[in-house]
């Protein structure tokens, strides 16, 4: 039982929770009109300039930096999925963890721990990762950590309950090109 309870599901509450049905839907639900809104603002990120390597990585990232389980439940599979190794995804994982071999990957930790650790990435880890990111990625990725960061406070706040396992990625994408989300 979640701290915070599940609000009662009417017809249209259960329409919007089926098209993408996680525990993190669920609860939002409580919200008046800003479930659906934010469920197409979240995976408008799936379609994004930065790749679903990078994509998954700030996720994971972050989702170990603000010490939330439910998003790494969620993003550790589709980060394997979409190219990380199983030794990076292990390195990502340890929090203490901020060189990698790739440059760019060295970057991006700093960058995202720094984001997340200051409520804003410090100039130096910004300069850093403008080395190997172009403005318009940097963009994404900083909006990307921003909005997860937003996630988490709203999954450990409310204490969401782990879902039985990850979210079907290919159903969530398949929802977000017939235009339901």
């Amino acid at each position: 039982m979640t701290v915070f309870p599940y609000p009662e599901l009417d017809a249209e509450k259960q329409a919007q929770y089926e098209l993408f049905p996680i525990n993190l839907t669920r609860m939002m639900l409580h919200t008046k009109g800003q479930t659906v809104p934010y469920l197409r603002y979240a995976l408008s990120f799936r379609d994004a300039a930065i790749t679903p390597l990078v994509r998954e990585r700030v996720i994971v990232r972050v989702g170990v930096a603000a010490d939330c389980e439910y998003e790494l439940v969620q993003h550790k599979t589709e980060a394997l999925r979409t190219g990380t190794s199983q030794e990076v995804l292990a390195q990502l994982l340890n929090l203490r963890n901020r060189d990698f071999e790739d440059p760019s990957l060295t970057a991006l930790v700093e960058y995202v721990d720094s984001l997340v650790g200051n409520i804003g990435a410090s100039q130096e880890t910004l300069d850093g990762l403008r080395k190997h990111f172009s403005d318009n990625e940097v963009a994404e990725i900083t909006l990307l950590a921003g909005t997860y960061v937003l996630c988490a406070a709203f999954l450990r706040s409310l204490q969401v309950p782990l879902d039985g396992g990850p979210v079907d990625w290919g159903i969530a994408d398949t929802t977000m090109e017939s235009g339901q989300l």
